[in-house]
């Protein structure tokens, strides 16, 4: 989120310091599966049609942003993502409930499932528009592409933020035109002085990495079904996810892992070996609001602008949210659907 931010105001020509705790490669948004895939998320959810339109405006603020940094062939490129299912629910009824909430969507033949390592009873339904990043090598693009457009990078514990300062833990001061707290559940420490923040609540959440090479046929796809999800890349797979409300810690559980492992035989590929004990286990908290919806904008009581409370959707509205931040602080047109995400709202 911070990176997003960051490259959106240098593009405007402000000048952009990132403070952070961790390397970018110790955050949640690096261990993550890295889905921008507004249908597939919301098939799961309490409203569907809502939460798919909502996530569909903020997944068009990836065009222009990908643009902007160079990614636009990636995503040019990027293989829709796939929801799996056993018979229960017929073909047509599954189709209806995304291409009623205005999903792209096709039922895939017996072929193409094939082509993946799925038979049957294995139903299948393609997604155009839903698709997977791979978190590591992006993140790690994107620091490096901030650093040489002039962006400053600090490690650095912060104690405290105000509208125009950030005060670190060794009482360095930094001074600021705009301080925009991006930090996931992290931002909840800084609720004393930026009240909105105490809305924010945590969600633990367990994936499994699988370091070995995908099947050509599998690079880069992303398969959501009932039980969880896999994702596949360039010599890494993920099985995921546990959520946990109300848990904040980060440490790895005996009885989420082996659920995991439970799980994931329900629908394992036939072109991937089976997950076992070389599985890593990887643990990150993820920071939600009351309604489940994100906190973007400028905290009234501090100043101070805030974006968090994504929940499992911090890959969707990075861009979005970098671009309502800097639309907000430099007062020109927000873009569609922000005042949704006024903080101030709890």
């Amino acid at each position: 989120m911070g990176l997003c931010v960051g490259l959106r105001a240098l593009d405007l020509g402000l000048s952009a310091t990132i403070v952070a705790k961790d390397d970018v490669m110790a955050t949640t948004s690096a261990m993550s599966a890295g889905m921008v895939a507004p249908a597939l998320e919301a098939m799961t959810e309490a409203d569907p049609h809502l939460s798919f339109a909502r996530y569909a405006t903020a997944q068009k603020s990836w065009t222009a942003f990908a643009d902007g940094i160079g990614l636009s062939e990636v995503l040019e490129m990027a293989q829709p993502g796939i929801w799996l299912w056993e018979p229960g629910p017929t073909a047509d009824d599954m189709l209806k409930r995304f291409t009623d909430m205005g999903a792209r969507a096709k039922l895939m033949t017996d072929a193409s499932l094939g082509a993946i390592g799925y038979d049957a009873p294995f139903e299948g339904i393609e997604i155009s528009g839903d698709w997977v990043i791979s978190p590591e090598p992006v993140l790690a693009y994107l620091k490096n592409l901030f650093l040489e457009r002039g962006g400053q990078w600090r490690e650095a514990n912060v104690l405290k933020v105000t509208a125009h300062e950030v005060v670190l833990t060794d009482d360095e001061r930094l001074n600021a035109g705009h301080v925009v707290v991006c930090a996931g559940f992290g931002s909840a420490r800084f609720a004393e002085g930026v009240p909105s923040l105490s809305a924010l609540s945590p969600i633990k959440g367990h994936l499994l990495d699988i370091t070995r090479k995908s099947d050509p046929a599998l690079a880069g796809r992303m398969v959501r079904s009932p039980w969880g999800y896999f994702v596949f890349y360039d010599g890494l797979s993920k099985f995921g996810a546990t959520m946990q409300s109300g848990r904040g810690d980060l440490d790895v559980e005996d009885s989420a892992v082996a659920s995991l492992k439970d799980k994931s035989p329900k629908f394992t590929s036939g072109l991937v070996s089976a997950i076992d004990d070389d599985a890593v286990a990887r643990v990150g908290v993820r920071a939600a609001s009351p309604d489940h919806w994100p906190l973007i904008g400028k905290d009234a009581a501090s100043g101070v602008w805030v974006a968090t409370a994504m929940r499992r959707n911090g890959w969707i509205y990075g861009p979005y949210a970098a671009e309502a931040i800097i639309a907000g602080l430099t007062g020109v047109t927000l873009p569609d659907d922000a005042a949704l995400y006024d903080p101030n709202r709890f």
